[in-house]
C-alpha cells in the first residue's frame, strides 16, 4: 500500500512542478503564418508564374520566416526559464529532504523530483542553458547525498539493531 502512496505523490509531485512552469511562463503559439499570409493573394488570370503575385510571395514569405526566427528566440528563452525554474524548485525540495530524511512519504517526493528533472531536461533540451547544466548537476550531487544519507541511516539501525539482539 505504501508504493501505491509513494507513486501517486511522485506523479502529483512531477505534475504540480510542470503546471507551476506553464503557469509563470504561459506557451505562445506561434501565429506567423496566420498574421502575414492573409488575405491570400491571387494572380491575375490564374498565372503563378507573374513577376508581381512572385514578388508578393516572396515577401510574404521573408516576413513569416523573419517572425518565425523572433518565435523560436522567444521560445528558447522560456524553455530556459521554465527548465531554471523546475531545477530551483527541485534543489530546494531535496535539501529539504538531505535535512527530512527518506521515508516512504519523502521517498515518493525524492521520486517526483527525479522525474521531474529528467522529463524537463528532455523536454526542454534544446534551451541549451549553462544554468540548467549547472542546476541539474546540483540535482544529481544533492540526489546522490541523500540516498547515500538514506542508505548509511539504515545500515547505523541495523548494526544497532544487532547489538540490541546480543
Amino acid at each position: 500500500m505504501n508504493y501505491i502512496f509513494m507513486v501517486l505523490i511522485a506523479g502529483f509531485f512531477t505534475a504540480i512542478v510542470f503546471y507551476a512552469a506553464h503557469v509563470f511562463f504561459p506557451v505562445d503559439n506561434n501565429n506567423c503564418w496566420d498574421k502575414y499570409s492573409t488575405p491570400s493573394i491571387t494572380p491575375k488570370d490564374n498565372n503563378y508564374d507573374d513577376p508581381a503575385y512572385v514578388a508578393k510571395q516572396n515577401e510574404i514569405q521573408k516576413k513569416v520566416n523573419t517572425c518565425n526566427e523572433a518565435y523560436d528566440i522567444t521560445r528558447k528563452s522560456q524553455e530556459r526559464y521554465k527548465l531554471i525554474l523546475i531545477g530551483a524548485v527541485n534543489i530546494l525540495v531535496l535539501l529539504a529532504l538531505i535535512f527530512l530524511g527518506l521515508n516512504f512519504v519523502s521517498f515518493g517526493v525524492f521520486v517526483g523530483v527525479l522525474l521531474s528533472s529528467i522529463i524537463a531536461a528532455l523536454a526542454y533540451y534544446d534551451s541549451s542553458s549553462i544554468i540548467a547544466l549547472i542546476i541539474v548537476i546540483v540535482l544529481f550531487v544533492e540526489a546522490i547525498i541523500l540516498l547515500t544519507k538514506s542508505i548509511n541511516g539504515k545500515q547505523k539501525v541495523e548494526k544497532l539493531n544487532k547489538k540490541k539482539r546480543r
